[in-house]
């Protein structure tokens, strides 16, 4: 290989891959579009012959990226971008993602925030930020939710009732709870995307926690963010400060997932 060779080579690494690029952008037809395609109205769309964009479409038919209708020859996308994305959506790091939202929010209400995702059996807390106020709820990272607190319910709120129904039941007869009224609660919770408690629990007197969901692109609940107090500092009422701020941030947090 000579000396020209390898500085071509060298010179079109450091610019990247032209037509890798082009690909990505064909893509990105796809999804703004949200229908399948034909030749010509991608040609169309892009101002790029025919020919040039047809090359593209014949490789990704044959990984999968694409699939054709044999009826009216159009393209949409393929399982492929599926599996691609699905597993690039198992690799997000929820915790990382949310951690900005989560400072700012405990620094704009002056109250502590938690992160919970769902473990085996109950909601583990993976990020906390403090207060800084002299008296405060410690919470550990690592921390395993009861399912009856604001984090848990909301969890079990919008997993989907098999799933969850045994664990439902055990949590009810512990804490010798009226099942009915349990299940009106979940179903406000599924309303307002809202979950809260202001009684003591679990050996925290006096505290209150308020709790929404995070979803993903599917529409299924991924992370649950809480708000925790003390009463009299803290309010759960829908159209507090403390209520309003809290489900504008996981609709931010919802929205980098979607």
């Amino acid at each position: 290989m000579g000396k020209k060779e390898d500085a071509s080579r060298l010179s079109t690494s450091s610019q990247g891959i032209q037509s890798l690029e082009m690909a990505f952008t064909i893509l990105d037809c796809f999804k703004e579009a949200n229908v399948p395609m034909s030749v010509s109205e991608l040609s169309s769309k892009m101002n790029i012959p025919k020919n040039r964009i047809h090359k593209y479409l014949v490789s990704f038919k044959r990984v999968g990226a694409l699939i054709q209708n044999k009826d009216d020859l159009t393209y949409s996308m393929g399982p492929k971008l599926i599996e691609l994305g699905l597993t690039a959506l198992e690799q997000v790091d929820i915790a990382s993602i949310a951690e900005p939202y989560i400072k700012d929010l405990g620094k704009e209400l002056n109250q502590s925030v938690a992160l919970a995702i769902w473990s085996e059996k109950e909601p583990i807390v993976v990020k906390y930020e403090k207060s800084k106020k002299p008296i405060q709820v410690e919470i550990q990272l690592g921390y395993r939710v009861p399912l009856m607190s604001a984090v848990g319910k909301c969890f079990i709120a919008f997993t989907p009732t098999a799933q969850v129904k045994s664990l439902i039941q055990q949590a009810i007869q512990k804490y010798q709870l009226n099942e009915k009224d349990v299940e009106a609660e979940l179903n406000t919770i599924r309303e307002e995307c809202l979950s809260f408690r202001n009684t003591p629990f679990e050996g925290v007197p006096g505290s209150i926690a308020i709790a929404s969901p995070i979803f993903d692109f599917t529409g299924n609940i991924v992370a649950a963010l809480c708000v925790i107090g003390f009463e009299g500092d803290l309010s759960y009422a829908k159209t507090s400060k403390e209520v309003t701020k809290l489900k504008e941030t996981v609709k931010q947090i919802s929205k980098l997932l979607s």
